[in-house]
This record gives structure tokens, sequence and C-alpha cells, in this order.
């Protein structure tokens, strides 16, 4: 997306790199002993056999740089849970945390060997190189959070899958359950359960129904507006005559489009637009290319392409037929996109596209949130910060050695994401 916050992932991700390292040669990331946290972590009685070390200032702002894709973003105008949340993204894994990840993300079940007394499920409903880093991301946070114990594991692909398995949570009596759905209010009746059951369930990521959100102990919901918003401004902008488009997601009805396609549409079809096509891929990599092949097939050209997850597929029929995709705009992308770019301007093709931050770090934040909660604080419902980076940038500062499935961004080295992609599967 071009707006006033875009920024180079690239440059965040060498200097969010470099930060880690020079911390590790001072020895700022290594456990020490004690019980409790950092002061900027949450405390409490929960607490493990070790503290969080307190991240630089330059530690913190290159994390939040790099997550968000805004260095206009200061560390001082986050939520206090937001803020615990980034002071352990900006302490690199130590090889110890680093292997117990490992160990972790092969199991349904973990002991992170913190010493906690908290124990932390993880109710997925979905399976995809996103939903797999967002795993990982949300492990990484557990491990490093002294009051987490254990971590339970649930992934289900559909609704009755995951109501059955936050029960089982549940059941099993776990203290916190993060879950970052998009299925609304199907899920009240598992939230209103956890209440219920004494169960800090928190949703971090797309905004759920009021209805729910009054059942669930927190949310950090995703700013899904913004980014849409300002995309169809530029296009306004860029397409003074109006245009066409089309609007693409995962699975029909889903909560997340819900609130991001009006966003977009409400705008675009006041300056005169025209919806040419929509269609649903199941966010799965067939999906995705069944769906690009009949954009390409039906021959109706649309001058814009929005969908919520990577784009590559969407734009490679028009590349391998040389002729020039259309402007393309997500909020969820792979590196693969770029991947796909670079191969379409050494055919002198010219691909533009729109990208907003991709959010599969956010449930960290429900580590964190969690903890807070358990530990006696009270703390409100908030709406994460968004950003925005433009297509150059990223390709200026594109890493082949990432994984063409790995999402934009990631706190994950390519090596470990390599393993992660690799190992889950």
């Amino acid at each position: 997306m071009s707006t006033n916050s875009a920024r180079r992932l690239g440059r965040h991700s060498g200097r969010f790199a470099v930060a880690c390292a020079a911390m590790l040669l001072l020895g700022a990331c290594a456990s020490t002993t004690g019980g409790g946290s950092s002061g900027s972590a949450s405390g409490g009685t929960a607490g493990g056999n070790f503290k969080v070390p307190e991240a630089s200032a330059e530690a913190r702002q290159t994390a939040l740089e790099h997550g968000f894709l805004d260095k206009d973003l200061k560390y001082d105008s986050l939520n206090p849970v937001l803020q615990s949340a980034m002071n352990k993204v900006a302490t690199p894994l130590t090889d110890k945390q680093w292997a117990k990840v490992q160990e972790c993300l092969k199991a349904t079940s973990c002991d992170t060997g913190n010493g906690g007394k908290l124990t932390v499920g993880l109710a997925w409903d979905g399976i995809n190189p996103w939903r797999q880093t967002s795993r990982a991301e949300t492990t990484a946070q557990a491990v490093q959070s002294p009051e987490v114990g254990k971590i339970v594991y649930n992934l289900g692909e559909d609704v009755p899958k995951l109501l059955a398995n936050i029960n089982s949570m549940i059941a099993q009596r776990v203290d916190i359950i993060i879950i970052n759905t998009v299925y609304g209010a199907a899920v009240l009746p598992a939230v209103q359960a956890a209440k219920n059951a004494n169960v800090a369930i928190i949703q971090v990521g797309s905004p759920l129904p009021d209805q729910v959100v009054k059942q669930l102990a927190g949310q950090a919901s995703e700013d899904l507006c913004t980014p849409q918003e300002l995309t169809a401004e530029k296009l306004i902008k860029d397409f003074p005559t109006g245009g066409t488009y089309g609007l693409y997601t995962g699975v029909p009805g889903n909560g997340s489009a819900a609130v991001w396609q009006p966003c977009l549409t409400k705008k675009l079809d006041a300056a005169g637009w025209k919806k040419a096509i929509q269609g649903f891929t199941q966010w799965t990599e067939q999906g995705m290319a069944q769906q690009g092949n009949a954009l390409y097939a039906s021959g109706k050209n649309p001058n814009f392409i929005a969908y919520d997850y990577t784009l590559q597929d969407f734009i490679s029929p028009y590349v391998k037929a040389g002729k020039k995709p259309p402007v393309v705009g997500s909020d969820a992308e792979n590196y693969s996109l770029l991947a796909a770019v670079k191969d379409a301007k050494k055919k002198g093709i010219d691909v533009r596209a729109y990208i907003s931050t991709g959010r599969s770090w956010f449930p960290r934040v429900g580590v964190d949130y969690g903890i807070a909660l358990k530990t006696g604080k009270k703390v409100e419902p908030f709406k994460m910060p968004t950003g925005a980076a433009s297509l150059e940038d990223l390709l200026a500062n594109y890493d082949p050695a990432m994984p063409a499935n790995a999402p934009i961004p990631t706190y994950f080295t390519p090596t470990q994401e390599q393993w992660i992609l690799s190992a889950q599967g």
C-alpha cells in the first residue's frame, strides 16, 4: 500500500537482526534466576524461574517498525499489553528457547520448562503457512513468558471443529485460550462456555460481533478498514475516470471479509467503480490457483484485485501470458509475491501492489493479554495499530532465503521460518 506510513520492511529486518545480535553479545537475552518478570511484563504470582530481559529502547523500536511497517509508531504510545509483548519480541530467543519452540511445534501439548503456573491453549481455525507461522510466533511468546508452564494446541478447519477444540481445552482446565477466528457469531457458544469456566478466552485478530466481545475476556482486534480506505483513495487518484475491481476471500461469510470489503468498496463505488468479479479460495494453495486461473480465463481484466491472503496466483497467469496483471492489494501477503514480481520484471512486465502488515504475529499479544488478566490486571479491549509497505521498498530488500510461503512480516529468521513451515505439515 502506498501511504505516508509505507516503510522499508527489509531495512527493518536488517536493523532487527543487528539489534538482536548485539543483545546476544551483551548477554541481554540469557535467562536469569529469580521469580516473576520484568517491569514491562505482567509479573504477578504466576511467575516461573527466570526474568524477561528488559530490551533496549532501540531494539523495541526496531521490532515495532518491523512488525507494523510504520516508523512513526512509538513504543510509549502502545497499550501496556502490547508494550509487554513487544519487549519480548525485541529480545531474541536463546538457543534453548528456540529448541523448546521446535519441540512444542511437533506436539499437541508441551511443557515450556519455565516453571510457570499458567497453561495457554491455542485454538486455531485454519491450517496454512500463515497459520503455521502464527502458531510458531505465539509459541515463542509463551516460551519467553516465565508465567507460562504449558501450551496446548488444537487445529480445526471449520466451525464445528473449532468449537469442539475450545470445549476440549476448557475440559483440560487451561487458564488462557487464544483464538484468531474469522467465524464471527458462530463461536459464541464456546466463548460463553470458556467464560463460565473462568478461562480467559482472548481474540487477537478480526473484530468480532458485540455479543461475542461481551463474553470474551479480552480482544486485541485488527484495524481492517484503514488500509483498505487508503488503498481506495490511492486507486481513485490513479484512475480518475473510475475502474472495475474484483473481491476475493477465503470462506463465504467470514467475519474478516465482512469488515474489510465494505470499507474498500464503499469508497470505490462512490467514485464510480464497479465490481467485475468475486470468488472464494478457502485460503488454500489449490483454491488460490483455481481462482487465479479462473480470473484470467474470464477475460474480465479488472483494474484492481483485493484479497486477504497472498496474491501471486492472481498475477501469475497474466505474467505467463506476457500480459500486465491488475493492480493487487492484500493485508496478508507472503514472500512468494515478491518472487513473482521479480520474475515479472525480468520479462518487462510491471506489477503494482498495495501491501499492509500481514498480522500473523499478532496472537503473540494474546499471551501477554492473558497473563495480565490472570495476574489481576484489568485490560479493556483495544485495537492493534496498522501499517503498510510499498512494493518498491519490499523488493529493494527482498531476502531470497526467506521461504516463499512465509508471511510478510515474520519475526523469525529465514532458517527458522524454513524449519517452521516444513515441520508442521
